[in-house]
């Protein structure tokens, strides 16, 4: 039932006479004089406004205005692509309890603090892009070779990595239950894709689908 806007006017309240009778409408709740027809007073429902639909203008096709996610060399090209489709890629979403649950099951400060910038500075989606030198400036204590060997160690189900060439980036994408960067709704997928061969997770969720519909 809806609401009515306030409440009757108290200063009917020595006026009433036994004739006056309440009506509820759709419009309202009304108090009438049954012998005049006199509306006495009123009191009328909020008025509903329509729900807000978020939309996206989309103004670039994918594979031809930008590379595909799977084919960007970088994190400018890996944004550029996502952000077509994609109008949350500022949400980021970090589970910091899981975080610390990693330390409670035996995972080291130093690889749970690697992981935890990982979270922190994803690129797009679920993915980091980024260089060994930059994760060397995050960590200036921790050497190169250190840094090589945590990310092995993550690996251990926390991270997969890859590599654009010999001079390329890295990267490196993160389980989706700790941390990810785009609209909450896709969170399940993420997850869903994760658990799959690591092959072609950069890519949407229809774009092999339509890659194949697409071959002759």
């Amino acid at each position: 039932m809806t609401e009515p806007q306030g409440r009757l006017e108290d200063s009917i309240t020595p006026k009433l006479k036994h004739s006056m009778v309440g009506e509820r409408t759709a419009e309202g709740l009304f108090i009438v004089d049954a012998l005049t027809g006199e509306i006495v007073d009123q009191a009328l429902n909020k008025s509903t406004e329509p729900a807000k639909i978020a939309t996206n203008a989309v103004d670039k096709y994918v594979g031809i205005d930008t590379r595909l996610p799977s084919e960007a060399r970088n994190a400018a090209e890996l944004i550029e692509a996502t952000e077509v489709h994609d109008p949350f890629l500022k949400n980021l979403t970090v589970d910091y309890q899981k975080l610390f649950e990693l330390m409670d099951h035996g995972k080291p400060v130093t690889e749970t603090m690697v992981f935890r910038y990982l979270c922190e500075h994803l690129t797009a989606w679920n993915c980091w892009v980024g260089s060994m030198d930059e994760l060397a400036k995050a960590f200036p204590q921790l050497s190169q070779r250190s840094l090589f060997s945590i990310l092995k160690n993550l690996e251990d189900g926390l991270i997969r990595r890859t590599s654009k060439g010999s001079r390329g980036p890295s990267i490196i994408r993160i389980h989706p239950w700790y941390a990810f960067r785009r609209a909450t709704y896709v969170r399940d997928e993420l997850l869903a894709r994760w658990c799959q061969p690591a092959s072609g997770l950069l890519q949407r969720p229809t774009e092999q689908t339509s890659r194949q519909q697409d071959t002759p």
